[in-house]
């Protein structure tokens, strides 16, 4: 588990997990982000965008805290 920042100006508040995915054979790795601001309409959610910004969350893109 991460804790990271989006990008944007209001650099909210992302955890992101690193899954497996898939099957038993071919399956693969990939993060996985939840909102972990606590003040946030979507707190403890899954995430695909900023909550915001709605900038879609890739991993190389966000901040390390």
């Amino acid at each position: 588990m991460a804790e990271l920042y989006c990008s944007c100006e209001q650099q909210h508040q992302i955890w992101g997990e690193f899954w497996w995915v898939g099957g038993k054979y071919g399956g693969k790795y990939e993060w996985v982000f939840f909102d972990d601001d606590q003040i946030s309409e979507t707190y403890a959610e899954q995430l695909t965008h900023c909550p915001s910004c709605a900038m879609r969350l890739e991993r190389m893109e966000l901040k390390v805290s």
